[in-house]
């Protein structure tokens, strides 16, 4: 009786055990694949407003949301270049909450105010960026307009 029940949990201990990956060179046509969903990139800025290409206007009213380790002493730059890099604007992202309550992403606002008409490019750049020789940037293309 006691080899029956022995014999009965291996075989229920094997029924739950996952089954044992197949490798390319075992003959077999399948290969395991990793189903997993990616892991959401939390360590780069997203611009909620204005959307990629957007034509905007002055000033602009820039939101979105940044990991906390963006931000030093409450902000992170926002400018606006031209097709040359030169800054047409510049102004802190401020987060909504206090960026040292806690690691989550905080949702910030950037406005910036400017003269000028034609394409240029949005630039979020992190504030902290600890021992990484270049900062983390985000860049968006926006047109200028007058109106």
């Amino acid at each position: 009786m006691r080899l029956f029940i022995a014999a009965l949990a291996a075989g229920a201990l094997s029924a739950c055990s996952p089954p044992t990956p197949t490798t390319p060179d075992s003959g077999s046509a399948t290969t395991a694949q990793n189903t997993a969903p990616a892991a959401p990139v939390t360590d780069i800025a997203r611009v909620t407003a204005p959307a990629p290409n957007a034509t905007v206007t002055s000033p602009l009213h820039i939101t979105g949301i940044a990991p906390a380790n963006w931000y030093f002493e409450n902000s992170f730059p926002v400018r606006l270049v031209d097709a040359q890099g030169n800054t047409i604007a510049e102004a802190p992202a401020t987060p909504r909450v206090n960026w040292m309550e806690n690691t989550e992403p905080k949702e910030f606002d950037a406005t910036l105010t400017f003269s000028v008409t034609g394409s240029a490019t949005l630039v979020l750049q992190e504030d902290n960026s600890g021992d990484r020789p270049t900062p983390r940037e985000v860049r968006l293309p926006v047109t200028l307009s007058a109106h």
